[in-house]
């Protein structure tokens, strides 16, 4: 199942929750018999629109993250670093790989382009980050890292984290 659809589902579980919770309240409290219709119409605009729209938001970043594309992204926002990649085996790659796997979600890799796209945890809190490695030929490593929301200032310094994180990941001598 792609990312995107199961954040909507996570949003909608959220918003539905809440929903069920201030109707069983509204229901005890103040004793109002609400029609079956108008409960549907209600969960729908109050429990798929919203989670539709913070989904569609993001949809652009979202898919890029899981798509075949190899191209390195082009969002605002993003940080970017070349970084020293020295391979302990004659695969560099399926090392660079396996060391970005241990500490990020991967989510897309092309073994013939040499790319790996990834991001952190997404919280409700936090949208995350999302990062793109490119393993070049000198032993280096080209390192992109974007953020679900540009306009966070929080969003800035988990980007500024995360370039650190991905270099001792790749790099853990220096």
């Amino acid at each position: 199942m792609k990312f995107t659809t199961k954040l909507f589902l996570a949003w909608m579980f959220i918003f539905l929750i809440f929903y069920i919770t201030v109707i069983a309240i509204i229901s005890l409290f103040w004793g109002i018999r609400i029609e079956f219709w108008q409960l549907l119409l209600v969960f729908f605009i109050a429990g798929v629109l919203p989670p539709a729209v913070i989904t569609w938001f993001f949809y652009k970043k979202l898919d890029y993250m899981e798509s075949e594309n190899s191209d390195p992204p082009a969002f605002s926002g993003q940080k970017k670093a070349l970084l020293t990649f020295r391979a302990r085996s004659n695969n560099p790659y399926a090392e660079m790989l396996q060391k970005i796997d241990r500490n990020f979600i991967v989510s897309y890799s092309d073994k013939e382009a040499c790319v790996v796209k990834f991001r952190t945890d997404c919280r409700i809190m936090s949208w995350g980050v999302c990062g793109y490695v490119r393993l070049l030929d000198d032993g280096k490593a080209e390192a992109i890292v974007y953020p679900m929301n540009a306009d966070s200032k929080r969003e800035e310094k988990i980007l500024l984290q995360t370039l650190r994180l991905l270099k001792s990941v790749l790099n853990p001598q220096g």
